[in-house]
């Protein structure tokens, strides 16, 4: 099945093993190595005529900036001043094939000055192509799935799905309560480059098996330092309050899937969002959680140097 935004987590897998080879650093400005990204100005208004107003970049876009969501990337699919931006340049939102043709539109803030759920994963996907002069699928069945013995992930399920059986998507009516087929493209449906965001494929056993690796701590697939750093908050202080108060305005229909108490505390590790307080549902501090846009959602908890999963 489509595991969309759960893919974050796996790319986020596949930089920090760079970082650990010392390919890179997650403070490294990534700009030389993702140029169309790196060319995209700040969007800050619009004019009388209705035109977007942009401003050159001043500060540099780290690894960090974007797995933590804090680099100025959004989507165009729920962003509306970047839908309004996508429309402006006679385009549909959340179109084109390759992740340059689909996120090359200018940033929503400077880079750690905010926070914006958006296609910074993706562009990781495109770095750790760039760094290792592979395909994301070729590097994550090297180093991530065949050491697991993961046999059912893939970005490209037509091909090597062997006829397995795909989960079909489908839609409830606002008015009936009835469901149908979807019957658009989902997401990644049609694409030529691996969308390291949300462009994986899986059966469920086999995305536990991820889970499991890091939660188990077995090296398999990071050192223990690396699995460590996962559960600690990333996001520096501008970005964090950006965070907090977006927890805070949300509501049930928002993409913050799995905020049981908006008055807790929230930060961003590497590899999905972090809840900075225990909570009264049972949820422990530095729970790392997120979710798919088909109502997946995964959680995993660090509490002292043991690992537990719910």
């Amino acid at each position: 099945m489509a595991l969309a935004s759960m893919s974050k987590l796996m790319t986020s897998i596949a930089a920090l093993q760079l970082v650990e080879k010392r390919l890179v650093d997650l403070e490294t400005d990534v700009s030389s190595l993702i140029p169309t990204l790196a060319s995209q100005e700040v969007l800050y208004d619009w004019d009388e005529a209705g035109r977007p107003l942009t401003q050159q970049r001043k500060n540099s876009i780290t690894l960090r900036s974007l797995l933590t969501h804090s680099s100025g990337t959004g989507y165009d699919m729920s962003n509306p001043k970047l839908a309004r931006f996508t429309a402006y340049m006679g385009r549909e939102v959340n179109c084109g094939t390759t992740i340059d043709e689909r996120f090359g539109y200018p940033l929503v803030f400077e880079p750690d000055t905010a926070w914006e759920y958006g296609t910074g994963i993706d562009w990781v996907g495109q770095l750790v192509e760039r760094l290792t002069g592979q395909t994301l699928e070729i590097y994550m069945q090297r180093h991530m799935w065949d050491p697991l013995g993961v046999s059912r992930m893939t970005f490209w399920p037509a091909i090597v799905s062997g006829g397995t059986a795909r989960v079909k998507i489908s839609v409830r009516d606002s008015v009936s309560g009835g469901f149908s087929a979807l019957k658009q493209p989902f997401l990644t449906e049609g694409v030529t480059d691996c969308f390291g965001g949300q462009g994986v494929y899986a059966s469920m056993e086999d995305f536990l098996k991820v889970l499991h690796s890091i939660l188990a701590d077995d090296g398999k697939l990071l050192t223990s330092q690396s699995v460590a750093m996962m559960f600690q908050p990333q996001l520096l202080p501008p970005s964090r309050q950006a965070l907090q108060k977006r927890v805070r305005d949300s509501t049930p229909e928002s993409s913050f899937i799995g905020i049981f108490d908006k008055t807790l505390s929230y930060d961003w590790g590497l590899g999905g969002m972090l809840a900075m307080e225990n909570e009264p549902s049972g949820r422990r501090r530095h729970t790392l959680f997120w979710s798919g846009m088909p109502n997946l959602f995964w959680v995993s908890t660090k509490s002292n140097s043991e690992f537990a999963r719910y």
